[in-house]
């Protein structure tokens, strides 16, 4: 039986104690990141919203990626990837549009079978540069990290990737792009 939970609509509508707690951790504000990868030569990269520096000696980051991410399978052999931070500014919304997609189609529910097989290259049109192994820093992002994964820990429905920083820089002004700026939720 659900709780009953005080809502502003007394007798009309119902949540429960997990509907509470999920609208809560809306409310946690995001970076919105671009995490660079590459395979086989072939860069791709992945919206990342779950991003954070973990140690200052040696300089250490943390990304959670889902399990099935086609990132995730390239850093796992390549040891290596990259984290852009969006800015606002510099069309910062469209850039993060395009990176909001899988590579693969068919992880979206509900598309039908010649949409569920397209593989789409997200870094088509973007303008990058690419480090020495290959994976892509965004050209327009406020800052750039290039990392060689540490650790690889289980966490539910995501890994999280321990990363060494080994390079990085400021290259852009002006804010950073953040969930509470774009209103996207990734939570819950």
């Amino acid at each position: 039986m659900p709780e009953r939970v005080p809502d502003g609509y007394p007798g009309r509508v119902t949540r429960t104690h997990d509907d509470v707690v999920r609208e809560a951790m809306h409310e946690m504000p995001y970076g919105i990141y671009v995490i660079g990868s590459s395979r086989d030569g072939r860069p791709n990269a992945m919206i990342a919203d779950w991003v954070m520096q973990v140690s200052f000696s040696p300089r250490l980051v943390l990304v959670a990626m889902e399990n099935d991410a086609t990132t995730l399978g390239a850093v796992r052999e390549s040891r290596a990837f990259t984290v852009s931070l969006l800015q606002q500014q510099n069309n910062g919304m469209a850039l993060a549009a395009r990176f909001v997609q899988p590579r693969r189609a068919e992880k979206v529910r509900g598309r039908s079978e010649g949409a569920a097989a397209r593989e789409v290259d997200k870094l088509a049109d973007v303008e990058y540069s690419a480090t020495a192994r290959g994976c892509p820093i965004l050209t327009d992002a406020l800052m750039w990290l290039d990392c060689e994964a540490e650790q690889f820990l289980p966490a539910g429905d995501h890994t999280l990737v321990i990363g060494r920083v080994l390079d990085g820089a400021v290259t852009g002004t002006g804010d950073p792009l953040t969930s509470t700026y774009t209103g996207w939720v990734y939570s819950g």
